[in-house]
């Protein structure tokens, strides 16, 4: 499936989907061409997740280029286009916050909790981002859909209209499954 959405400096857009899979089966050109074309959204989405994370030593860059080593070891999947690779490397610079937090704390200077302050409306308190991964984990057992929506807010800064490009569906259900469960993991992240 072709995203016709992909902003590029070009005037046809690019074919994400098609990078992403020559990149995957090995063409160094198509990866520098897609995440050429990435970088920015990519750096807004790490400079976000890192804006107000306290004590984290990973810069912008270090989240992005460990975002895009996570993704170039996944096997070939189908991406699907510019919304669909934000989302997956949104989620994978959630892994690498979440390890390199589990890190610190297993580290004997590292037992302060890490914690990530989100500008998300209505989402005033930090969360420790070792408790957010367990209550993530285990709302996904029971609403993996939700898990996902959470995931791409907090982790991706993803519009709802992005959500919905992603999970098919519309962009009213996703505000609406987001304010629910956002809710609950005010309540859960409180205990």
């Amino acid at each position: 499936m072709r995203d016709q959405s992909e902003p590029t400096g070009r005037d046809a857009p690019l074919d994400l989907a098609a990078l992403a899979l020559q990149w995957q089966v090995g063409s160094r050109r198509a990866g520098d061409e897609l995440f050429s074309a990435l970088d920015r959204e990519l750096r807004v989405i790490a400079a976000a997740r890192l804006r107000n994370e306290r004590n984290c030593s990973l810069s912008t860059g270090d989240l992005v280029n460990e975002a895009v080593l996570k993704l170039s070891r996944l096997n070939t999947m189908e991406l699907q286009g510019r919304a669909h690779i934000l989302a997956l490397a949104s989620r994978l610079m959630r892994q690498v916050l979440i390890d390199a937090a589990r890190k610190r704390k297993t580290e004997k200077r590292g037992d302060t909790p890490v914690t990530l302050c989100t500008n998300i409306a209505q989402w005033e308190m930090p969360v420790d981002i070792v408790a957010l991964d367990l209550v993530l984990t285990e709302l996904a057992e029971t609403d993996p859909e939700r898990a996902r929506i959470v995931e791409m807010r907090f982790f991706g800064g993803m519009s709802s209209a992005d959500i919905a490009h992603v999970l098919g569906i519309s962009e009213p259900t996703v505000k609406r499954r987001w304010a629910a469960t956002r809710a609950w993991l005010h309540n859960r992240l409180r205990q």
